[in-house]
């Protein structure tokens, strides 16, 4: 898998994995995406990544990462590039978070180093229940939730 910088037609173009299908991929929300630090990856011409953090407000960012159901041999690679993300985003802002509404998503948030900190009743892009991780910064350093 090669990662890119993000552009706008790949969010169009990306076939995310059926526990994502409901997420918003419309010509507005791609370029939106465009305007944050964000990341492709693709096997040959196809996109089967985006990834990225998107700024809330001036202390908070969320990360969020779209894949497709058949990049089971990427995962090392895009373990890599988040955490790269995350210890640039850990620079500018004081919290990272971010949403599971699916086990897998639940293992791969946790792998990274976000912590599960409740249940958000209808929050997913769907209205489902979803998952609030986060990483937080104190102190110039970086804490999870359980080393508060």
């Amino acid at each position: 898998m090669k990662i890119v910088p993000y552009e706008p037609q790949h969010l169009l173009l990306i076939k995310p994995q059926p526990s994502q299908e409901s997420l918003e991929r419309t010509p507005e929300r791609a370029a939106q995406l465009a305007q944050y630090e964000s990341f492709t990856g693709l096997i040959g011409d196809r996109v089967v990544a985006i990834g990225g953090l998107v700024e809330l407000n001036p202390i908070r960012a969320y990360l969020y990462l779209i894949v497709t159901d058949d990049i089971q041999h990427q995962w090392i690679q895009l373990y890599r590039v988040a955490r790269r993300l995350i210890g640039l985003a850990l620079n500018d802002y004081i919290r990272l978070e971010t949403l599971s509404a699916f086990p897998e998503a639940d293992r791969w948030l946790e792998l990274i180093g976000f912590q599960f900190e409740g249940v958000m009743r209808r929050a997913g892009p769907d209205g489902c229940d979803a998952k609030m991780y986060s990483i937080v910064r104190v102190d110039d350093a970086v804490h999870t939730i359980s080393q508060q």
